[in-house]
């Protein structure tokens, strides 16, 4: 056999063991579930699912949303377990929250899009996360943020009318100055020192934002620890200083007098700053202009420190609705897990903060968009402490319910609550690991629209090379066709092949029959039994005393094959029956 054939032989065998070792994924897959559900205990015991009644389960929570109910009687809350990707989003008009708790697994491209579009759309997203992978959805919505101008063109070409960044601030300044009170954040405007109008001016914001702060997100370097509000270990914090106001659709601490977390993180931001040289004067390029450095640092209650360093003295120090939950000041962050862990940690002087570290955050985006909040530790959620009467986490749950809710239809009832399963931890022996990874992998495949149309073509060009085909009637072996109700048609076929000589359509039938047979046979070694040499190898090397002389047998395959590829040529009855012997005889040896 040549180096040519012998490739091709090798990369056939290669195809065909990626065809078996696929189909065998996809039964194990397909059956691990339903095995290793039937295990007692085993199908919902997953850390933050909505159907764990453990302590690191959120089913008091889904009790508690399924059981709330409008003034109706009509249940408030659809809850709802999202076990595939977030690609689903796609097919919500944007109404109700999308709760992300202790996601661990990776988030991809196509996920983290349908989520800003999600958001567009209107609806909220609540992510609870302290050390998972929480970061990987934030930073594109910040990033769509910060490039708002360029996004909104980008979107308005495909359909979306998204609002520019001076439209937004414009239009919240604009109506600010009619109201009482001046301020177009709710609940700042009468605590401010100084003068409300300042905070409310759209150029003032617009700088904020864009200039100043580029990104918020979890900080992943160390466990929040407070010494002074705990519950026995500085690692499982308390927390007992909440914003005090009340604006319905922007605050969620109403009526909180402590809120438990274990193990959790903090807010972080990330900043521009001003860059300086080692002499402490500003850094500034060639054209005069100050270069600006970007630094994360830990969020604490907004002072006007923070402002002074970009815009001078602004004159306000106050809390905001937006940063509602933080430690006391005796809190640090430690950086040794371990210690952490074993309950020996100390902390060390870059560790300790000294300051109120905020645990919580709540972004309305735009007018008429949904909300962003962090919580950041997911333990804020399971029933170890929302069913625990000297905590109000459960009490926390409902009011952030209302407020990301506010601004959607609640009169009318059932608001999609939708509940992120499939990034959660799953052991090997969680039934749902699989299920999730089939289903994430289906809902890739089809909910994106990026290439989603293209799924059905490749599902049937892939389906027909894995479906045998259909077996055709052979007329010299078969003496009924199928649907005439026991009608014999071989004496009528014969008679038309003897009056027109046309013997080869038998022959073509049954070389055809011959070649599948060969191709399937395990023992065939070959490139194609097309070949007649090959063919003739096959039978040569399998059946030595039934076949004779391997150079006969070739030369009359070859023929055969020919006959086969014009099947309409006449030829001699005695030819024919030659041919058709050796084909029966052939035959014979593969049944």
């Amino acid at each position: 056999m040549s180096k040519t054939a012998q490739a091709k032989s090798s990369l056939s065998k290669l195809y065909k063991n990626l065809q078996t070792i696929a189909l065998v994924l996809l039964l194990f897959f397909g059956v691990a579930p339903v095995l290793l559900s039937a295990i007692p205990g085993n199908s919902s015991n997953v850390a933050f699912s909505i159907y764990n009644t453990g302590d690191d389960g959120l089913s008091k929570v889904r009790n508690t949303l399924e059981t709330t109910f409008t003034n109706t009687g009509v249940p408030q809350y659809n809850v709802t377990n999202i076990v595939s990707n977030l690609n689903i989003l796609n097919r919500f008009n944007g109404s109700g929250a999308l709760v992300i708790a202790g996601p661990s697994s990776d988030f991809g491209v196509t996920e983290t899009i349908s989520v800003i579009l999600y958001m567009l759309r209107g609806g909220s997203v609540i992510i609870a996360d302290d050390f998972g992978s929480g970061n990987q959805v934030l930073k594109p919505i910040f990033d769509a943020f910060q490039n708002i101008d360029k996004f909104a063109k980008q979107a308005q070409s495909q359909g979306f009318d998204i609002p520019s960044i001076d439209q937004i601030f414009g239009s919240s300044s604009s109506s600010s100055n009619s109201s009482s009170g001046g301020s177009s954040l709710p609940g700042v405007g009468s605590n401010v020192g100084g003068s409300a109008s300042d905070i409310a001016n759209s150029d003032f914001m617009t700088n904020l934002i864009g200039d100043l702060i580029v990104r918020f997100g979890f900080n992943s370097t160390g466990i929040l620890m407070d010494a002074s509000s705990n519950s026995g270990n500085p690692a499982r914090v308390v927390i007992k200083d909440f914003y005090e106001g009340y604006t319905p659709g922007y605050t969620f601490t109403q009526n909180l007098d402590q809120v438990a977390m274990e193990f959790g993180s903090i807010i972080s931001v990330q900043l521009k700053v001003n860059a300086k040289n080692p002499d402490g004067s500003l850094k500034k390029d060639a054209d005069g202009n100050v270069i600006k450095r970007k630094v994360w640092q830990p969020l604490q209650k907004l002072s006007s420190s923070l402002i002074n360093q970009q815009f001078g003295d602004a004159g306000f120090d106050v809390p905001l609705p937006f940063f509602p939950m933080y430690s006391t000041k005796q809190s640090w962050i430690e950086t040794n897990f371990e210690q952490a862990d074993a309950g020996t940690m100390k902390p060390n002087t870059d560790e300790w903060g000294g300051v109120n570290f905020a645990t919580a955050l709540s972004i309305p985006l735009f007018p008429g968009f949904g909300k962003l909040v962090f919580l950041s530790d997911p333990s804020m959620l399971i029933n170890r402490y929302t069913q625990n009467p000297d905590y109000d986490n459960l009490q926390m749950v409902q009011n952030l319910m209302e407020m990301v809710t506010y601004d959607q239809d609640r009169a009318s009832g059932n608001i999609p609550i939708l509940f992120d399963f499939g990034h959660t931890y799953q052991g090997l022996t969680s039934p749902a690991l699989y299920s999730t990874a089939l289903l994430k992998l289906i809902a890739e495949l089809s909910m994106f629209p990026l290439y989603a149309p293209f799924v059905p073509f490749f599902a049937y060009g892939y389906g027909k090379r894995l479906i045998p085909s259909n077996r055709r009637l052979r007329p010299i072996l078969l003496t009924k066709r199928r649907g005439e109700g026991g009608h014999s048609d071989f004496e009528k076929k014969l008679e038309l092949i003897k009056e027109t000589g046309t013997y080869g359509e038998p022959i073509m039938y049954l070389a055809r029959r011959l070649i599948r047979k060969i191709r399937k046979d395990v023992r065939f070694e070959g490139v194609t039994p097309k070949n007649p040499k090959e063919s003739a190898k096959f039978f040569k090397d399998n059946f030595p005393v039934a076949v004779g002389s391997e150079r006969e047998l070739r030369a009359q395959l070859s023929q055969v094959f020919k006959i086969a590829e014009h099947p309409t040529r006449r030829m001699s009855k005695i030819a024919a029956k030659k041919y058709l012997n050796l084909l029966q005889r052939l035959d014979s040896l593969l049944s």
